[in-house]
């Protein structure tokens, strides 16, 4: 008898050190763990860095639901209209369409992991939002547009 449950996703093994990190402000940076190219784009997991001071500015997804797990730092986070402080072990779920903004409030960088359900758009959004900080030239309509991702 075969226990083996048949899947259409890829089995991914990736080292921390082997992830690629996009530059998504100043003092955020986002790498994937695992694309949608292993999901079939139903989801990607990402890990983020958010240096001290650093932020993720407020906005809100049209197409996704996100969920951060924290597993460093204390960050000061605003989840629709809640502020809160959450640290290392906590998680946030952020639906579509419901506003989130984090700064890093504490003396050491924070690390998260990401799970962004689904997957279609996650990936090219951080190219595109890499490219847009480095050049130093943000074009907010395209990202709303292509992506789906609205800043407030």
């Amino acid at each position: 008898m075969n226990n083996t449950i048949k899947t259409n996703k890829k089995t991914v093994i990736r080292k921390a050190s082997d992830t690629f990190k996009y530059w998504m402000t100043d003092k955020e940076f986002t790498g994937i763990l695992v694309g949608k190219e292993a999901t079939n784009s139903e989801y990607v997991i990402s890990d983020g860095l958010i240096e001290p001071g650093g932020f993720v500015p407020d906005h809100y997804h049209k197409w996704e639901d996100q969920t951060f797990h924290i597993q460093q730092g204390t960050l000061e986070a605003k989840i629709g209209d809640e502020i809160m402080i959450v640290e290392a072990g906590d998680a946030i779920h952020c639906p579509k369409g419901v506003s989130h903004y984090m700064k890093n409030i504490g003396e050491e960088d924070v690390k998260m992991v990401s799970y962004i359900f689904p997957g279609d758009w996650a990936e090219d959004f951080f190219i595109e939002t890499s490219k847009q900080v480095k050049s130093n030239k943000k074009d907010l309509e395209l990202i709303e547009e292509k992506f789906g991702v609205v800043y407030l």
